[in-house]
C-alpha cells in the first residue's frame, strides 16, 4: 500500500502556468501515516507549497493525508497560511473554503483511531508469538549467525570464532576496551561490515543469551504509537524465555562465568578517595591491579612510572600512600615491576614442583586456547563431555536424595543429556575426519613442554598464566610477597 498524494495549480493562474499540466505527484511508503518525520516525499512537497509552486493539494482521503489528529491539523494550517488548500476527494472538503475545523478534526480523529486499533491487533499477535515461543531474529546486527537455507538461524563458522574470542578474552580478564582495540587492531568488521567497534555492542554481546541457544523475548516495547518510543521492559509487560530455539556458539557454563564476570567488576568499590562515587572502575591493562595489595592498609598497589634524570624507572605504591602520604599507610615498600615480575614467576616454579599442579596448568591453558579456536577440536570436545558427565552424576545424587517424586531437575537433566548427546556425535565426526587441530595441538605442545621443564618452569612474566592460577598477592614488606593460589596454596616469596 502506497500513500499518495497529488497536487496541481488553480487552472488560469497567469503566473503558475507552467505547474497545470501534467500534475505533480508524490508518495510516501504506507508503512505508517502517524508520523511526518520520515515521509520526505510529504515534506517535500510542503517545502514546494511553501515556495509557491504549488497551489491546491489533492488527496484521496484524509486518512492517506495523515494518521494523526496533531500533525494532521498542524500542516493544513501551515498549507493555508502559504494560499495552498487541501482538497480531500472521498469527503469533498477543502481547508480553503472551511470556516470551521471541527468537521476536519473529527475525520482526522478517526483516521488517527483506526491506526491505533491497527497498531493494537499488530501488538496483540506479536504478544501471542511470544507466548507461543515464537522468536524473531534481525539477522542484520547477529554477529555469529545466519539466516539457513530452511529460514531458520544457523551458525557462521568465521563470525562464530569473534564470538567465542570475545567471551574467552573476557574470562581472561580482558577489559571490554581492551577486547575493542584488539578486533579493530585485527582488522575484524562488525556485523554489519563496520570496522569501528563500540564498547556497548561488546557489552549486550556478552549478555546477550541467544548465544546459548536461548531466547528472551519482549526486553523492549513501544511505549507510544506517535512518538515510536522504545523503552526497556522493567516488568512494565511479560517476557518470555524460550529454551534451545537454535544452535548454540557459547556453552551454558561459559555463559554463566561471564555473568558472574561481569556483576564482580560492576561491584567492584572504589579504592580512590577522590573518586566521587562509591562504585570503582575495573582495569585490566595490567594483571597486577586486582592482584597486588598492600599489607599494612589492605589497599591496592598502582603502577606509576618515576623520572630521574631522565631515566624512567617503573615502580607499584600503595594507593593510599600515594594519595595521602604516611597518614593511613606508614610503612607501605615501593616495589620494582621486574622484582614483582621476578618474585611471581618463583613462586609459581615453586608450586610448579608438583605434577597435580602442572596438570591444572596444562588444563587450564588448553581450556583457554580452545576457546579462541574458529571450530570445536578434538581435545576441546572430550573436556566438555567430561564436565557434562560431572554434572549428570551431580544430578542424580541430587535426585536420589530429594526422593523418587522430585521433578525440579528434569529440565536441566534433559538439556545435559542433549548437549552431551550433540557432543558425543561431534567427536564421532571429528575422530572420522581426523580433524585433530594441528595448530591447537602444537600450541598446546609448546605450552606443555614449558610447563614441564624441570627447574625454570616459566622463564617469563605471562598474565594469562598469572590470571588462570592466582587469586591475590600480598605486600609484606620491602623483602616478601604472600602469593596466594586459587588452590588454596600459600607462598612466601623473597625479593
Amino acid at each position: 500500500m502506497r500513500l499518495k498524494l497529488c497536487w496541481k495549480p488553480c487552472v488560469g493562474s497567469p503566473v503558475r502556468r507552467e505547474f497545470i499540466s501534467p500534475f505533480c505527484t508524490a508518495a510516501d511508503e504506507g508503512i505508517t501515516g502517524t508520523s511526518a518525520r520520515k515521509r520526505k516525499d510529504f515534506l517535500k512537497m510542503v517545502r514546494d507549497c511553501q515556495k509557491g509552486k504549488i497551489d491546491l493539494v489533492i488527496t484521496k482521503s484524509v486518512s492517506r493525508f495523515c494518521r494523526n489528529t496533531l500533525d494532521g491539523l498542524n500542516y493544513v494550517r501551515r498549507l493555508k497560511q502559504y494560499g495552498v488548500g487541501v482538497y480531500f476527494e472521498k469527503e469533498n472538503v477543502n481547508t480553503l473554503y472551511m470556516d470551521n475545523e471541527m468537521i476536519l478534526t473529527f475525520m482526522m480523529s478517526q483516521a488517527q483511531a483506526e491506526s491505533e486499533s491497527l497498531s493494537g491487533n499488530v501488538k496483540w499477535g506479536h504478544r501471542k508469538n511470544f507466548q507461543d515461543g515464537k522468536v524473531y531474529y534481525n539477522y542484520k546486527g547477529f554477529l555469529g549467525y545466519r539466516r539457513g537455507a530452511d529460514g531458520r538461524p544457523e551458525i557462521d563458522p568465521e563470525q562464530a570464532a569473534v564470538v567465542r574470542r570475545i567471551f574467552s578474552r573476557y574470562l581472561l580478564g580482558h577489559s571490554v576496551r581492551q577486547i575493542v582495540t584488539d578486533l579493530m587492531a585485527d582488522g575484524i568488521k562488525t556485523a554489519t561490515g563496520k570496522e569501528i567497534w563500540h564498547d556497548s555492542v561488546i557489552q549486550k554481546m556478552l549478555c546477550n543469551e541467544k548465544y546459548i541457544g536461548d531466547a528472551l523475548l519482549q526486553k523492549t516495547y513501544i511505549a507510544d504509537l506517535f512518538s515510536k518510543e522504545k523503552r526497556v521492559n522493567n516488568g512494565e509487560l511479560p517476557k518470555y524465555y524460550v529454551h534451545d530455539c537454535h544452535p548454540a556458539i557459547i556453552d551454558r557454563e561459559t555463559f554463566q562465568k561471564v555473568q558472574e564476570e561481569i556483576a564482580r567488576r560492576s561491584s567492584i568499590r572504589k579504592t580512590s578517595s577522590k573518586t566521587k562515587t562509591e562504585l570503582g572502575k575495573y582495569c585490566g591493562k595490567y594483571v597486577l591491579s586486582e592482584l597486588l595489595v598492600c599489607g599494612e592498609c589492605g589497599s591496592p598497589y598502582r603502577r606509576v612510572i618515576w623520572t630521574q634524570k631522565g631515566a624512567k624507572r617503573v615502580v607499584w605504591r600503595c594507593q593510599n600512600r600515594l594519595e595521602h602520604g604516611k597518614k593511613l599507610c606508614k610503612k607501605s615498600p615501593t616495589w620494582d615491576e621486574q622484582d614483582l615480575h621476578a618474585a611471581v614467576i618463583g613462586a609459581m616454579n615453586e608450586l610448579f614442583q608438583t605434577q597435580l599442579a602442572k596438570d591444572e596448568l596444562k588444563a587450564s591453558i588448553a581450556a583457554a586456547l580452545a576457546w579462541e579456536e574458529q571450530e570445536l577440536t578434538l581435545p576441546a570436545v572430550e573436556a566438555r563431555i567430561r564436565g557434562l558427565q560431572e554434572r549428570q552424576l551431580e544430578i542424580f545424587q541430587l535426585i536420589v536424595g530429594a526422593g523418587p517424586d522430585c521433578t525440579d531437575y528434569d529440565e536441566e537433566l534433559q538439556q545435559v543429556n542433549m548437549a552431551k548427546t550433540s557432543l558425543m556425535a561431534k567427536k564421532a565426526e571429528l575422530e572420522r575426519t581426523q580433524q585433530t587441530a594441528p595448530v591447537f595441538e602444537h600450541r598446546l605442545e609448546e605450552l606443555s613442554k614449558e610447563v614441564d621443564g624441570a627447574t625454570g618452569v616459566i622463564s617469563a612474566f605471562d598474565e594469562l598464566t598469572v590470571r588462570q592460577l592466582i587469586s591475590n598477592i600480598k605486600v609484606l614488606d620491602k623483602e616478601n610477597l604472600l602469593v596466594r593460589f586459587k588452590d588454596g596454596t600459600e607462598i612466601t616469596q623473597q625479593k
